[in-house]
């Protein structure tokens, strides 16, 4: 007769079994290894100057949680001094010498709309679209310049690609609900899914002007992946196209956070994204593997809202010519470029 204790072990065995039954591609994980997979990222001269695109784990407030503020939340991988803050300060680093972008272009996975809109700043502020932190949260600071004459070329290529209805978005239009006690009247700027990992990827100042636009509010995949393609020809102008967003993003389960207390399905599903782009061999297969993700088992539990995945078709639209990498392979917070050589 199988004791307590025998159906525990047998079941414990057969978690292992089954994680060691789905195959995944190697990916880079520590420091050492994304540091090795940024620096085999091609120069200008060998993309022939064009710029490649990339999708990145943005993260949330505890990336820039406060020393010595205590917290409830076990932040997983995406906590201060984690390793996500790690690789975004070597991401940004490596983004700006390899590439010496004139601006960047960012896409959020916080900014839907119906129709295409770029913010048009000179001076950007800051949209904290977090609520019910410590004030400290709202002391974050992050300094950055627009660029109208980015912001506008941005629009006319929207236009040219079919979106009549794409169009700035200006300082006196709010856009969002801001979480401090004290909100300005007019609710605007670039949202925590863009100055949060930012002020780790440039520095509290920015060096680089950065503009940001909408994602197609359908939240479909082929809508994102258009958005994308629309906007690539900027990656030959000078403009670094990245999309921020989150591989597992659900506020239903928090211990899918941590890899060390997720449920298989959420490792799964981890292991698809990491294959979706290794297995592919052409740009074809690569956009079909990844419009399959959101037919996995795992999707709905991983994202019970779209809105924090679809960011990754943004980017691979942008780049969707030649291949991809995966950089960091960051449970739940991967990082992939897209339109290498």
């Amino acid at each position: 007769m199988l004791t307590r204790w025998h159906c525990i072990s047998l079941a414990i065995l057969a978690v292992c079994a089954y994680h060691s039954s789905i195959r995944m591609a190697t990916a880079p994980q520590t420091r050492t290894q994304w540091r090795a997979a940024l620096a085999a990222l091609p120069t200008l001269e060998e993309t022939k100057g064009r710029i490649p695109s990339f999708f990145y784990a943005h993260g949330h407030p505890g990336l820039l949680w406060p020393a010595g503020l205590p917290s409830m939340m076990d932040w997983g991988i995406g906590g201060p001094g984690g390793p996500l803050s790690t690789f975004l300060q070597d991401f940004g680093k490596e983004l700006l010498s390899k590439y010496r972008p004139k601006a960047v272009l960012v896409f959020s996975a916080h900014w839907e709309t119906s129709s295409p809109q770029v913010t048009d700043y000179d001076d950007n502020p800051l949209l904290y679209d977090y609520y019910g932190f410590d004030r400290k949260l709202y002391d974050i600071k992050f300094n950055s310049k627009g660029d109208p004459r980015v912001a506008r070329r941005v629009v006319e290529i929207l236009q040219e690609s079919g979106y009549s209805k794409a169009r700035l978005s200006g300082i006196t239009e709010s856009r969002g609900r801001d979480g401090r006690p004290r909100p300005p009247r007019v609710q605007n700027g670039l949202d925590h899914g863009v100055f949060l990992p930012s002020v780790l990827m440039f520095g509290e100042t920015s060096p680089v002007p950065i503009v940001q636009a909408s994602i197609a509010d359908t939240l479909e995949p082929e809508d994102e992946w258009r958005l994308g393609q629309a906007v690539s020809k900027l990656r030959d102008e000078g403009i670094l196209v990245i999309a921020g967003g989150l591989t597992i993003h659900t506020f239903q389960d928090f211990d899918a956070f941590n890899p060390a207390k997720a449920d298989a399905i959420y490792h799964e599903w981890h292991k698809a994204i990491i294959n979706s782009i290794a297995d592919s061999r052409t740009p074809e297969e690569r956009k079909a593997a990844l419009l399959a993700l959101t037919k996995h088992r795992a999707f709905r539990k991983a994202h019970p809202r779209e809105d924090h995945f679809v960011p990754l078709y943004v980017a691979a639209g942008a780049g969707q010519e030649g291949n991809a990498r995966v950089l960091a392979g960051l449970f739940g917070a991967e990082t992939i470029a897209f339109g290498l050589p």
